[in-house]
């Protein structure tokens, strides 16, 4: 008896499986960056298309396939400090899903950050949860050439570079540019704290 309600559940497990199966046998292919992504029908004509991004619509957060490679470091850092962020795997691959919610909109806004070979993408959309759709796109480029820890030691080394750089331009405004600027200091030394304005 027990083994029997077993293989019905498992059969039943499977017929949900394949109910739940997206057949992506018909949607077209677009190559963003170094790979090939399979694009459902309600994504096809594109607003702009080229080698680093793929563009739905005027607006990137109704659905953008982009290449990241070239900008890793300032997307990510931005995404990073302006998005909740979560780690997921998606398609048996690492990835990290920003969500964000719009108020001029009063929409979700989601991107998926996600390796393929040895590069890296991301992937607009609008909601908050990552859809059947989404997975299969995700599934249908080159796995990762990196393991766990690489794809996350790859994006955190660059989120670093981003706060360096960040410090130092913030700092570079704090300094005069001409003949006529000034800045205020504050330092902090063996006779104490002094603060004044420097010509």
């Amino acid at each position: 008896m027990i083994k029997k309600t077993i293989i019905l559940l498992l059969a039943l497990f499977i017929l949900i499986n394949a109910a739940n199966a997206l057949d992506s046998s018909d949607w077209s292919t677009v190559s963003v960056g170094y790979e090939e992504f399979k694009i459902p029908p309600k994504y096809e004509n594109p607003y702009s298309s080229d080698f680093d991004m793929y563009e739905y619509d005027e607006d990137i957060d109704e659905f953008t396939i982009r290449y990241v490679n070239p900008r890793i470091m300032n997307l990510y850092g931005h995404f990073l400090e302006s998005n909740q962020a979560k780690k997921v795997k998606v398609a048996g691959r690492d990835a990290v899903h920003f969500t964000k919610y719009d108020r001029h909109d009063e929409r979700n806004n989601s991107k998926l950050w996600f390796s393929a070979g040895e590069e890296f993408y991301y992937i607009a959309w609008r909601g908050a949860k990552i859809t059947p759709t989404i997975k299969e796109i995700v599934k249908s480029s080159s796995k990762s050439k990196y393991t766990h820890d690489e794809f996350y030691d790859i994006l955190n080394e660059e989120y670093r570079n981003y706060q360096i750089v960040n410090a130092i331009e913030s700092q570079r405004y704090d300094y005069p540019t001409g003949d006529k600027s000034h800045h205020t200091f504050v330092s902090f030394g063996s006779n104490g704290v002094n603060f004044g304005v420097m010509n």
